[in-house]
């Protein structure tokens, strides 16, 4: 969880910087000035109609969250990060998410977990789609689809999860082989590799 925070955070610090002040912030941040980068990405959260107002919020969480420079806070964490999901912010919403789901300084939610990942999925976030098909997989939040795991499984792993070739070898191995054959037709165009369905097992 905290390695995949940070690699987010550097993630929105490197991304575009059309708002001065939230330049200012994430300057005032890399040269470790964090209580002044703080008052930055406040003042760029609480502008309306600033166009990296969710990002400012989502990279406060993530301060207050971790204590980078800065007395930790979970909860003045929880509610950027609640604030920041609200504006459609797919990493606030991935890590909300993962609060949620482990009750990690909120009260556990799977369900609330669930409909998180599936915006942050929505999307784009292709952590959130891994843990998403995750839940389709093992019906934890949501009645349990294969077909669905399977799919969003695909899609984590076209996306760079590599963890999902395992979950995508235990459904085909869970499947019949005419299961297999509708999904591997039904999401052709996901599959770089078309999977073998042994002709032999057709016949019985």
């Amino acid at each position: 969880m905290k390695y995949f925070i940070i690699l987010l955070f550097l993630t929105v610090y490197t991304s575009s910087v059309s708002s001065n002040d939230y330049f200012k912030a994430l300057e005032l941040f890399n040269m470790r000035k964090i209580e002044e980068s703080v008052d930055f990405f406040k003042k760029v959260a609480n502008d309306e109609q600033n166009e990296k107002r969710s990002d400012a919020m989502f990279n406060l969480a993530v301060i207050y969250d971790n204590g980078f420079g800065i007395a930790q806070d979970k909860t003045r964490a929880l509610y950027y990060y609640e604030l920041a999901a609200d504006l459609s912010n797919i990493y606030a919403q991935y890590n909300l998410g993962w609060k949620y789901y482990n009750g990690e300084n909120v009260y556990k939610d799977v369900n609330k977990a669930f409909n998180l990942y599936t915006s942050a999925s929505r999307y784009g976030h292709p952590q959130a789609t891994f843990n998403l098909a995750n839940m389709h997989y093992s019906g934890v939040g949501t009645v349990k689809n294969i077909k669905k795991a399977y799919k969003l499984f695909l899609i984590a792993k076209i996306n760079g999860i590599d963890e999902s070739e395992y979950y995508l070898k235990k459904i085909q191995e869970q499947i019949s082989p005419e299961e297999l054959m509708v999904l591997n037709s039904e999401y052709g165009s996901l599959i770089e590799e078309k999977i073998e369905v042994p002709i032999d097992s057709l016949d019985k």
